[in-house]
């Protein structure tokens, strides 16, 4: 180990401390989006963030007023809404993406392991830095051989996660988090700037966050997938594959900003 190192467990309960005592927020900010058929597009400067523990996202994009774009995931569903447009797009459970289920692409943003139970025997320092305090840390799985399934470099004490690489099991990275900027609020540490790139998705999101309401209560139909798919069509709106090349141009989304 080296000079001045922590023990593994204590950088993982440090962890698993401060994201277990997140259990929602409510945030304003900006979001940046890019996937296959919608380039990089800013959902303004007047995006609305809600996160529930573990892998429910709800976000509102608005520009000057007016909702241009709300995307949400829930478990394993994604929902993609372009009120202008009356468009949306559905994903189920059961129609995955290439590499990533939505679960996977939103707690890779926000809680990418469960800290207070994975295995001590599977995660390894195999760095650190005592000028900067940041360790390397290797997350190991049985799959069902052993391999190497994440890299992650944190910052402490307390700690936090800088840096995150998710491999699949060719050792491809397949999701790659930056998290800086961290602040501090009820004694939970969060950071107001995230970007992850999913190479696998050709997808890549930012989130910079202004103002933000931790364990802010947030209302169960925030998180609906299937319910607001369902109103979407009552309302009359048409069902679109933006994954099949159907939806808005970009030109749509950005007119007027």
């Amino acid at each position: 180990m080296p000079p001045g190192a922590p023990a593994v467990s204590v950088v993982l309960d440090g962890l698993a401390a401060n994201e277990t005592a997140l259990t929602s927020f409510r945030a304003t900010g900006t979001v940046v989006l890019e996937i296959p058929e919608v380039e990089a597009t800013q959902i303004s400067r007047e995006s609305t963030l809600y996160f529930r523990y573990p892998n429910q996202l709800y976000v509102i994009g608005r520009r000057y007023g007016t909702r241009v774009i709300e995307l949400t995931y829930a478990k394993d569903a994604f929902l993609l809404e372009f009120p202008t447009r009356r468009e949306y797009c559905l994903r189920l459970a059961t129609e995955s993406f290439n590499t990533l289920t939505s679960a996977d692409i939103v707690r890779e943003m926000f809680t990418p392991e469960p800290w207070e139970s994975l295995p001590e025997d599977l995660a390894r320092l195999s760095d650190y830095d005592e000028a900067t305090q940041t360790a390397t840390i290797e997350i190991w799985t049985r799959d069902p051989r052993l391999r190497l399934k994440r890299l992650l470099l944190a910052q402490g004490a307390p700690w936090v996660i800088l840096e995150s690489q998710l491999l699949d099991k060719q050792g491809r990275v397949i999701a790659h988090t930056l998290k800086n900027d961290y602040h501090e609020q009820e004694s939970i540490r969060y950071p107001t700037r995230i970007e992850t790139l999913f190479p696998g998705e050709d997808a890549w999101m930012r989130f910079t966050m202004r103002r933000v309401d931790v364990n802010a209560p947030v209302e169960d139909n925030a998180f609906d997938v299937i319910g607001k798919a369902e109103a979407l069509e009552r309302r009359g709106f048409h069902r679109v594959d933006i994954f099949a090349g159907e939806g808005p141009d970009i030109e749509d989304l950005t007119a007027g900003s």
